[in-house]
């Protein structure tokens, strides 16, 4: 078994995050560390780089993961691949569409492979619902809704994330993961984006929202907030299905709740979303339509119901309710651990083999970036 060699480019602390799981594959070595600072300084029995682009000239390296603000990644990634290395890039793919389209012509011309960071990919949370909902089970998707409550008591006015000219700004900065997310979920196209914010002074742009419409009629809003205490903290996801109402919690999903119409096949399949447990159960004979007072009929007035429901125009096969939760039996460390251990991984896979898909493409990181950016504009 081959193990393949790891440069690491920005030893900050996401950094030496990446480095303690990646200790952990067997066939993967971090050998080498570039950062500028006096980060460098932690990086014992690591060849150190003052200058990365000594790193991507090592001849040990296969891997050059870049860790760096934003503004910098398209400069390294195209020339980490020209030096003949594989590419982990940290979100956002690039900061400006020219820059983003640089790395895919660069790839193309050198055959390397390279994936973007956008890591929620491998929760095993978004991972169970994008596969039932891939399936049908929830019906058709038609809302989602992100809210992202943040903290900038650790952003001081002059730290980078706030130059758009470093960052790219909160929606490409941060914003990005989510947009992948939903695209992911709905696997629909992008058809409108329109974006509002708010500006705490000429330089701290620190509360964006956008709302965005897709081809197959999901409308999806996003709000990100850095402006709070970090006792305010919290971040979900709510999905309207035609069959569910879906709500996830964590920027690193940990737990959530369904609230679902279906069948005996539903019932089994929830069981495949981690920590899934059933709270409420219901057949339809036993239930009450609560969307109509007293007294005012049935929507089949004088009919025999139908066996199911209607939703947007289309029927399905239900005859129960469900309501449960889900949670993550993990601590958020160790599932964001296993998340940068599952990219690492499928990366090489792609490495070695050429026909393997990745979970998350360069292309999929773009279309990310494309909607963050007309958000913000």
């Amino acid at each position: 078994m081959k193990k393949y060699k790891v440069g690491i480019i920005g030893y900050g602390g996401f950094g030496k995050f990446l480095h303690h799981w990646w200790s952990k594959i067997d066939n993967v070595e971090v050998t080498a560390v570039a950062d500028h600072g006096t980060h460098i300084q932690d990086a014992k029995k690591l060849e150190r780089y003052s200058n990365w682009e000594d790193l991507i000239e090592d001849s040990e390296i296969d891997i050059v993961s870049i860790v760096t603000p934003p503004g910098l990644h398209a400069e390294m990634a195209c020339a980490a691949m020209k030096a003949g290395k594989h590419v982990l890039l940290e979100k956002p793919i690039a900061i400006t569409e020219e820059q983003a389209r640089q790395i895919l012509e660069v790839q193309k011309e050198t055959g390397r492979v390279i994936t973007v960071d956008h890591m929620i990919r491998y929760n095993p949370i978004i991972q169970a619902i994008k596969e039932l909902s891939n399936k049908g089970v929830f019906g058709k998707i038609r809302h989602a809704v992100v809210n992202n409550y943040a903290q900038d008591e650790a952003l001081p006015p002059e730290h980078w994330f706030w130059n758009k000219e470093v960052s790219g700004g909160i929606m490409v900065e941060h914003g990005v993961h989510f947009f992948d997310i939903i695209n992911a979920l709905g696997g629909q196209k992008r058809k409108k984006v329109c974006g509002v914010w708010h500006d705490r002074n000429e330089q701290q742009r620190d509360r964006v929202s956008a709302l965005v419409q897709y081809d197959e009629g999901l409308t999806a809003s996003y709000y990100h907030a850095f402006s709070g205490p970090g006792f305010f903290e919290q971040t979900t996801i709510q999905l309207a299905y035609d069959l569910a109402r879906i709500e996830i919690e964590g920027w690193m999903p940990m737990k959530g709740k369904i609230k679902i119409l279906g069948n005996a096949d539903t019932r089994m399949l929830l069981k495949n979303i981690p920590g899934w447990a059933e709270t409420h159960f219901e057949k339809f004979g036993e239930m009450s339509d609560e969307s109509r007072p007293e007294g005012w009929g049935s929507v089949t007035d004088g009919e025999e119901k139908k066996q199911g429901i209607f939703a947007g125009g289309i029927h399905y096969e239900t005859d129960q309710m469900l309501s449960g939760t889900f949670e993550i039996q993990q601590t958020k460390g160790e599932v964001y651990g296993n998340c940068v251990q599952l990219i690492l991984s499928d990366m090489i896979r792609k490495i070695e083999n050429k026909n393997h898909t990745l979970t998350i493409t360069i292309e999929d990181a773009f279309e990310a970036l494309k909607t963050a950016l007309l958000a913000s504009s």
